[in-house]
């Protein structure tokens, strides 16, 4: 009889599995110590790292002869390895690849643009040949000529607002818009101008009504092309319709010039200001021009002057307002394209003394200078770079006026003064720009002055009493006064360093030194007879310089720190003046001036001499004491 056995346990099975359990639990050891290295590397380029996955233990299976196991229960501990979080993949960096550059003509819109500005001119040229050379030639009548060329402009203008809805209608829009308004304004100009509909005065308001509902529009749309083809279409024709520059065309294009100014108001169109002045402008410079050349009526000459100075007070408010606290056009870019266009505003005002005369335009300079500073030194809200524009132009302004008002003999010692009293300003408040101001003065004056009182004027009796007297005395004392509240100026205000001061006021001194030359001279000359006055003048002069270089000498004995500059000023100063006493006096003087001026000369000598022996003999002995006190 026979016992039934045991099941049997495949131990080829058993075998295989511990084999594969044995390579899963290798590859996993792996994978950790490939995400640890990955963790460092991610770390090191500032990425957050994700946790490292741990590899789940894997249990070693037994294997026994004989034993009940469950083939599948060592495989049981590898459904619970999985990674707790996903890693992506590191990537190099990648930078962005600049485009090629595209021809300006394969650019967005810059050929419809093109098209659209070509399209503006060449109707408006049209409705300006509908309105003047079909008038000429007898084509229909005044009444269907204006009435076709406003209905033109006004369907001109519909079509803009109705296409300017749809897609990609905005530069058509822009075109048609731009060409039905200034369509408008040629229509108003040839009402009053070429038949006499409509008077001037009420031609201009229309006109300036036209031109706001246009910038309204372009407003809206937030569009300066429109305003700008506006502006520029209307201003360019209208000489045409006007035959040339007249007071009626610049009335019109003031027109432009005030209806346009409320768009630049909280917006940076920067190149409409200088577009709607720049027109009127050039008319009032046009007329100012032919005014003073072919001398027409004094009433028109009136007219100019009238209009320059609204023509400039439009201008600077318009500045003002623009630029005014809180405004994006105050600073950068767009306020400076602002204030210069205030100076061109200013330019007619500049000029229109050409046609009026001396004391009139000496005048209406002296009030502009005086507002315009005036405006500068208190607007202090307003930016630094109007401040400038406003005290740039009111010196200029202030410039005419002594050019206007003075005689030519009194015009160098006028500027001088301006100069001068500018420098003491900017003295008084710190101000570089009053001093730039005070400088341009006083260099304007002193070539004036170098140009009336020149070196050969000193060289003989005979051209001295010529050219020289009490006028040419008082430019040399202005001069002097210039010359030395321009380099104390320059010393206050830090605008070079401290160790060249001592350089800078010696150059001064040469130049101060001439101008004493030659107020000596001219003053002998005033109150001498031209041969006794230019002796007298040239010994007194010879002394003075003298007395300078002891002065440049004895300073710097006192002066360590500008030792070196005084000496070599002293001994120039003192070679100079030793060298006219022989060079010139001797052979042009005579009498007993010359043997005083020997005399002083040679005193002025023995005392520096004698002074620097005894600085030296000083030295010498502090020095010996210190050697001896040493030993």
């Amino acid at each position: 009889m026979t016992t039934p056995s045991s099941p049997a346990v495949d131990p080829r099975l058993v075998t295989a599995l511990s084999a594969e359990c044995d390579s899963i639990g290798r590859q996993l050891r792996h994978m950790g110590q490939n995400l640890s290295i990955l963790q460092t590397q991610l770390a090191s380029t500032a990425v957050p790292a994700p946790a490292p996955v741990v590899p789940a233990p894997v249990a070693s299976v037994p294997v026994a002869p004989v034993a009940p196991v469950v083939p599948v229960a060592p495989v049981q501990p590898m459904q619970q390895v999985r990674p707790q979080q996903s890693v992506p993949a590191w990537q190099p960096p990648t930078y962005p690849v600049a485009a090629p550059r595209q021809p300006w003509w394969q650019r967005d819109g810059v050929i419809s643009r093109l098209l659209a500005a070509a399209g503006v001119a060449v109707t408006l040229i049209g409705v300006v040949m509908l309105l003047v050379l079909a008038a000429q030639a007898g084509f229909f009548g005044p009444p269907l000529r204006v009435l076709g060329g406003a209905l033109l402009s006004g369907a001109l203008v519909f079509a803009g607002v109705r296409v300017h809805g749809r897609p990609g209608g905005k530069v058509g829009a822009i075109a048609l818009a731009a060409t039905g308004f200034a369509g408008m304004y040629l229509d108003v100009v040839a009402a009053s101008v070429l038949y006499g509909w409509v008077t001037t005065p009420l031609a201009v308001v229309i006109a300036f009504g036209i031109a706001a509902a246009g910038v309204a529009l372009a407003v809206k749309w937030d569009s300066e092309s429109l305003a700008l083809m506006i502006v520029l279409g209307a201003a360019v024709l209208a000489p045409v319709l006007t035959s040339g520059i007249s007071l009626t065309l610049i009335g019109f294009l003031f027109a432009i010039q005030s209806a346009t100014f409320s768009a630049q108001l909280g917006r940076d169109w920067k190149y409409l200001g200088m577009a709607r002045t720049v027109p009127v402008v050039l008319a009032l410079l046009v007329a100012i021009a032919s005014e003073s050349i072919f001398d027409e009526s004094g009433n028109s000459a009136v007219q100019l002057v009238i209009s320059a100075g609204v023509v400039a007070i439009v201008g600077v408010g318009c500045a003002m307002a623009m630029q005014w606290t809180g405004s994006p056009s105050r600073d950068g870019v767009a306020g400076a394209w602002s204030t210069a266009t205030f100076v061109v505003s200013s330019l007619p005002l500049m000029s229109v003394g050409a046609v009026l005369g001396r004391t009139e335009s000496a005048v209406l300079y002296g009030i502009t200078g005086t507002l315009l500073l005036s405006a500068a030194a208190a607007a202090k809200p307003l930016p630094t770079q109007l401040r400038f524009g406003l005290g740039a132009t009111g010196a200029l302004a202030l410039l005419l006026c002594c050019f206007s008002g003075a005689t030519e003999s009194l015009v160098v010692p006028l500027i001088l003064t301006v100069g001068m009293i500018f420098l003491g300003v900017s003295l008084y408040a710190g101000s570089r720009f009053v001093f730039a101001l005070g400088t341009a003065f006083a260099a304007i004056g002193s070539i004036g002055y170098l140009t009336t009182v020149p070196p050969e004027a000193l060289t003989t009796a005979r051209a001295a009493s010529m050219q020289l007297g009490a006028i040419t005395a008082l430019s040399s004392l202005t001069a002097i006064g210039a010359l030395v509240m321009l380099v104390w100026a320059i010393h206050r205000l830090k605008l070079i360093a401290d160790s060249n001061a001592a350089v800078l006021w010696a150059a001064a001194g040469f130049g101060v030194l001439y101008a004493v030359t030659c107020a000596l001279v001219s003053s002998g000359v005033e109150i001498f007879d031209s041969a006794t006055g230019f002796v007298v003048g040239h010994s007194v002069a010879t002394i003075v310089w003298m007395l300078a270089a002891t002065s440049a000498l004895v300073l710097g004995l006192n002066n360590r720190q500008h030792a070196r500059v005084l000496l070599g000023a002293g001994l120039a100063l003192t070679s100079a003046a030793v060298a006219k006493l022989f060079l010139f006096d001797l052979a042009t003087l005579s009498g007993l001036v010359r043997s005083v001026a020997f005399l002083v000369v040679g005193l002025l000598l023995l005392l520096v001499g004698t002074r620097y022996a005894r600085a030296f003999a000083k030295q010498e002995q502090e020095q010996v004491s210190f050697a001896s006190g040493e030993r």
